[in-house]
């Protein structure tokens, strides 16, 4: 896996060169195209602030094999999520640190998003609307056969439904933990990390 580098801004260029440490990068101007093998599958870094909006508005669907994050010099939530509806999988601060770096392309690599706590919310309800314009909730959730308990089926239809972990465990008369314990036996069995990554999965499955 590489980490394409898209920006114009030698800073910023020098500060994730340095952070990405040993993984091999891939240094593009943010005018000229991606040379990018299409049989594997990588991580793109672009810099919104040195980058045309001309060039982010299409280059997910030009290398869709490239799982992409949006760096912004001043992150705005409405922005995050347009880009992330757009197919971004990460919307961060461009001067991020080392440590929350080496995590966002962790999450990233697995497929997940990273975003905001108010941008995930956000996302989470268009999601689960959608899913409830479906046909409900609970038929839904059973559309995709994942193998579950019939307790996991339970709690996957509320946590579909939107409700925390905490509200769960009051609806079906069973502890915090056990609920959490359920949700992670959920997120193993559909080969997802967050339960963000786990709605945008079935809504995907389901349309």
């Amino acid at each position: 896996m590489k980490l394409y580098i898209v920006a114009a801004n030698d800073e910023v260029i020098q500060r994730w060169a340095k952070f990405a440490g040993i993984k091999p990068s891939v240094i593009v101007n943010s005018r000229e195209k991606v040379v990018v093998n299409k049989s594997e599958q990588n991580i793109g870094l672009l810099h919104l602030g040195s980058t045309p909006p001309e060039y982010v508005s299409d280059v997910c669907e030009q290398y869709p094999n490239i799982l992409w994050i949006a760096f912004s010099d001043m992150p705005k939530d409405q922005e995050g999520l347009r880009l992330l509806e757009r197919g971004f999988r990460g919307y961060i601060n461009t001067y991020v640190t080392s440590s929350l770096f080496d995590q966002l392309i962790n999450v990233v690599a697995k497929n997940d998003i990273w975003a905001g706590p108010t941008i995930v919310q956000t996302l989470l309800k268009r999601h689960i609307g959608s899913a409830q314009t479906l046909g409900g909730v609970a038929d839904f959730s059973k559309k995709v056969e994942y193998d579950l308990t019939d307790r996991e089926q339970q709690v996957l239809d509320r946590l579909v439904g939107g409700a925390s972990n905490k509200e769960i465990a009051k609806i079906l008369s069973i502890t915090e933990r056990t609920v959490k314990a359920h949700v992670t036996s959920i997120l193993r069995k559909t080969k997802t990390t967050d339960r963000v990554s786990l709605i945008i999965k079935l809504t995907n499955q389901v349309a």
